[in-house]
């Protein structure tokens, strides 16, 4: 594992073990998270990402989760799929993910945080990813979860995915830079350590978004949100 990805996961090793929902989902109150909106929350995510739009995955056997953190959109798709499998490079994400979601269906596991290598090739239905690929720092390691999921998708699966398409890649990789250097000033401290590069991530432009899918021999067939933080593709592995 790179130095950049043991610092992602040490980040949210600590993110978990402080206070896990709230930074999961930031919208919930920080000092006591409601747990019921937060996994109902997770459902209304999978049902923006399957329901209402002109693609869908050819089956409905396996599908995958890169960035599970806690499970909430695991479970929200062990209603469709058959089973889960969710990838996550914090083990206390993981460990915490595997008690509040205890259902034999869905499977959690640690990854390396650049790859899906613990999947076997054209093995799963779906691929799915949301709030994950917009905190990560590296735009060479979110193209290669890109080109992963179309190793790991069956011809005809299906990959839907959300990233921070906000334009501006190198300003933003600019301003994380400096917060970075300035962010353990006590002036200028965030407690909340959401100033810290594993939190602020990367934007990153459709090009480079449509180059790693297209290595990934995959289509993309929808888009939404361009422009925005919530980027989202909705892409098929060819056959």
């Amino acid at each position: 594992m790179s130095g950049r990805n043991k610092d992602m996961r040490s980040y949210w090793n600590e993110r978990a073990s402080q206070n896990a929902p709230w930074y999961v989902d930031t919208s919930l109150q920080y000092e006591q998270p409601d747990m019921d909106q937060f996994f109902e929350t997770g459902r209304r995510i999978v049902s923006y990402a399957f329901d209402d739009v002109p693609v869908a995955p050819a089956t409905y056997g396996t599908a995958l989760e890169i960035g599970s953190g806690l499970g909430r959109v695991c479970l929200a798709l062990s209603e469709r799929f058959d089973n889960i499998l969710g990838v996550d490079i914090a083990p206390e994400m993981t460990a915490r993910a595997r008690q509040l979601v205890p259902d034999s269906r869905i499977a959690f596991v640690v990854g390396d945080g650049s790859s899906l290598g613990v999947v076997r090739s054209a093995s799963v239905d779906a691929v799915f990813s949301f709030t994950v690929f917009q905190h990560i720092p590296s735009i060479p390691v979110i193209e290669r979860y890109i080109e992963e999921a179309g190793r790991v998708l069956k011809p005809g699966g299906m990959f839907v995915f959300q990233w921070n398409n906000i334009p501006g890649s190198w300003r933003w990789a600019a301003r994380r830079k400096i917060l970075s250097a300035v962010r353990h000033l006590p002036l200028m401290r965030d407690p909340t350590e959401r100033d810290a590069p594993a939190f602020l991530g990367s934007r990153v432009s459709l090009r480079r978004i449509e180059g790693a899918v297209e290595r990934g021999n995959m289509d993309i067939r929808h888009t939404k949100g361009l422009g925005t933080l919530y980027g989202f593709a909705w892409a098929v592995r060819r056959s």
